[in-house]
């Protein structure tokens, strides 16, 4: 963020600090005054907070921040990730020499770290490799399967794409799927592995859905991008699989701006014209967030029966690594109907069109790995989902970061905690949360609609919540840089070899995914790493989880007032604890197992009352750049919404019980924030809830979040949740009937 803007305040604050100090107790640290001076740059004092509160707590963020040019959007976790990252970057290039000492494991893993993070920034080397890799990947799918009718095969002469009476070979099918699944690519079926949501304990396989290019299956309504992405496909296949590679000696080179061969187009249209079948075929989004709609134990023999024109038993023994050999396995397909409607399309799909498909697999997964020449064009449809400009070239570091992040993001992390999360700031956060805990459990006897075996239940589920902070301790310890040396031990890294390193780490990441199979659930195990800014629930483990990434300002810092930090971190951890209750969480008991805990009656009054969030967020509304009205998807987004809802609720309790507890201020830190004595704690603590959602996004970008994401627009999460909020209006003296204070609230936890 603008920081020099924050710091313009500073002597001010002081002043305003000096004189109220002598009235009461007025915290004046550096870090106080940091803290007040980012709330007060933050806010729009000219709207009442009554008509719109996002307005009012981010309209100084919204018209300060610029979305940078090479993001869609602009917003606090955005802003933490990018100071995480900054620290992580420090790590990986060698800046921070700290980081470079320690024991002989710890240098070896920093090595490591660098040598990936110098694959990646060895744009030069990249360049010179130029589109061979992927050239080389899709040979070996024109390999395992052949069709003597395909213009890939470059003697051949043009023919029409849809000419071939051949019949796909099942064999040839099979083995292409188990290769594609290898190397952790993704096609219209995948075998992965999961929790057993009946038997949290054990994993089980899972068989999922996909083979679409585009972000929804939406998206294939829309004549615009489907343009784009036809148009995208056919200059990929040119750039990948044309008669002459791209000449170039730097990683800024044009994309020659030549007439697409026809071939090229023709293949093109033939790729699309089948995802908009796949899509067709897909699941709803809404019903792939369903539970119970997604856990449908099967054998292979049963899938086999769903869908005859595949292999599955070939398929999954070609997946699965040495070792990892199961006999009769029971698999959990995640949309049966999806299946049959699968084996529909392969029976009137020709063979080189499925060959094309899996050919596209390959190029549109793997080609972002090579020189930016040759994935231009999927920046250009990048730029039509997200408003981003395709001619942006971000630092190239960022997208190392990203990298280490994602391969070696526990063995950066052992550094980033080192150098991000010291003092207290654990031992803090697991008090706030068991004040959480004590809430909730006071709470649940109070809701008359809950009946007693009910709320047994969820008492018993409350107090078995297993809290993970800041950084797993096993599988691997990251404290111990033992345990991460052993634990990445066959990923192999060469500083000459970016995309061999992004191959490599795929298969190693898939084949580790499958040989944990014949091993329980681990427990301490966080499925984040420690610089990320996020948190989660995990249902089957009864579990939530706090990385260190996320526990800096604004969500928390532990010379900040309790009130300013229940309503940033206090209320994220409410947040996370609600989803155990929420529409999907609420299926699963104390040990995560998924069975039906409710009785009928609470059951019927439960969803009576989550029907109101989705008629509520349902009415939230935006105008696209198209001119067409959007609205918040109710039913996709209602357990986010319900975890907003019950979250703020609950911290504000569990803040204002302590705060009752200690009046006098001996216990607990609720001093005053200087220059900021016009605002009540009360407030302040709305206020803090509202900041972490202060965000800008481009209009591209907000269509494609609404489409596909669980998680409601910033600005309706923060009005939404306090339109519901007794406390909100009360603490703001909001009129019944104002926009932020509506006579009817939605209320479940």
């Amino acid at each position: 963020m603008n920081a020099g803007s924050i710091l313009s305040s500073y002597a001010s604050l002081i002043h305003f600090a000096t004189i109220y100090f002598v009235l009461k107790s007025v915290c004046t640290s550096p870090q106080c005054v940091l803290t007040a001076a980012s709330i007060m740059n933050d806010m729009n004092l000219q709207v009442d907070p009554c008509d719109d509160f996002s307005a009012y707590a981010c309209g100084g963020f919204w018209e300060r921040e610029e979305i940078p040019a090479d993001q869609d959007s602009i917003g606090y976790f955005r802003i933490v990730r990018d100071q995480n990252n900054q620290v992580i970057r420090s790590i990986a290039s060698g800046e921070n020499d700290k980081a470079s000492s320690g024991s002989e494991s710890a240098q070896r893993n920093m090595q490591k770290l660098k040598d990936l993070y110098i694959s990646c920034m060895d744009e030069e080397g990249i360049v010179n490799v130029g589109r061979r890799p992927v050239v080389e990947q899709v040979q070996k799918v024109l390999d395992i399967f052949p069709v003597s009718d395909s213009v890939l095969i470059p003697e051949d002469a043009m023919r029409p794409l849809s000419g071939s009476s051949s019949k796909t070979d099942k064999t040839a099918l099979s083995m292409v799927l188990a290769h594609l699944n290898k190397l952790g690519l993704h096609s219209f079926g995948s075998f992965g592995v999961s929790t057993d949501s009946k038997n949290p304990k054990r994993r089980v396989l899972e068989l999922t859905e996909g083979g679409l290019g585009l972000p929804s299956k939406e998206y294939y309504l829309d004549d615009r991008i489907l343009g784009i992405y036809e148009t995208t496909v056919g200059k990929m296949f040119n750039l990948i699989m044309g008669d002459e590679a791209i000449m170039t000696t730097t990683p800024e080179a044009k994309v020659p701006n030549a007439t697409l061969p026809t071939k090229w187009s023709m293949i093109a249209k033939d790729i699309v014209d089948f995802e908009k079948k796949l899509a067709a075929a897909s699941t709803d989004v809404n019903d792939l967030r369903d539970s119970e709609k997604t856990y449908n134990p099967r054998t292979l023999e049963q899938i086999s029966s769903m869908t005859p024109s595949i292999d599955w038993s070939l398929a999954l023994r070609n997946t699965l690594p040495a070792g990892a050999d199961i006999l009769n396995p029971t698999i959990i397909v995640t949309s049966p109907p999806f299946q049959e409607k699968l084996e529909s399309l392969l029976q009137m799909t020709y063979p080189e069109t499925l060959q094309y498909h899996f050919v596209w697999a390959v190029i549109r997964q793997l080609a972002g790995h090579l020189a930016r020449p040759y994935f231009q064009p999927l920046r250009e449809l990048d730029a039509a989902l997200t408003g981003v400009s395709a001619d942006v070239v971000p630092d190239r570091w960022k997208h190392c970061v990203l990298v280490i992040n994602q391969q070696l993001g526990d063995m950066a992390g052992y550094y980033f905690v080192q150098e991000s999360f010291r003092g207290n700031s654990r031992d803090q956060v697991y008090d706030m949360i068991e004040t959480l805990r004590e809430t909730y459990l006071k709470a649940f006897p109070k809701l008359e609609w809950l009946d007693d075996p009910t709320t047994t239940g969820a008492v018993k589920k409350m107090n078995a919540i297993v809290q993970l902070i800041g950084f797993s301790t096993d599988s691997p310890n990251v404290t111990s840089s033992d345990s991460l040396e052993e634990y990445f031990s066959e990923y192999k890294v060469h500083p000459e070899d970016y995309f061999g390193n992004q191959m490599r780490e795929n298969q190693w990441s898939t084949k580790k995914s499958f040989r944990e199979l014949d091993k329980s659930v681990n427990m301490l195990k966080m499925h984040m790493v420690p610089q990320t800014v996020n948190a989660y629930y995990s249902p089957t483990q009864n579990q939530i989880v706090f990385p260190a990434g996320i526990l800096q300002p604004p969500f928390f810092h532990t010379e900040n007032p309790e009130y300013i930090n229940y309503g940033g971190i206090g209320v994220v951890a409410g947040h996370e604890i609600t989803h155990g209750f929420d529409n999907r969480g609420h299926l699963f008991d104390f040990e995560g197992r998924m069975h039906n805990w409710w009785t009928n009656a609470t059951s019927k009054a439960f969803n009576t009352k989550t029907r109101c969030f989705v008629e509520q967020y349902g009415n939230f509304s935006i105008k696209g750049s198209d001119g067409m009205t959007y609205h918040v998807n109710g039913q996709l987004t209602l357990g986010e919404n319900i975890a907003d809802n019950g979250g703020l609720k609950q911290a504000f309790e569990a803040w204002k019980a302590r705060s009752n507890d200690d009046k006098n201020g001996k216990k607990f830190k609720n001093h005053q924030l200087p220059g900021l004595n016009n605002f009540t704690p009360e407030q302040l603590f709305f206020i803090s809830y509202a900041r972490p959602w202060c965000s800008k996004q481009r209009p591209e970008s907000v269509i494609r979040q609404m489409r596909t994401d669980p998680h409601t627009l910033a600005k309706y999460r923060i009005n939404g949740a306090v339109q519901n909020s007794v406390a909100f209006a009360r603490a703001f003296k909001c009129v019944v009937g104002a926009p932020m204070n509506p006579e009817k609230k939605c209320d479940l936890w």
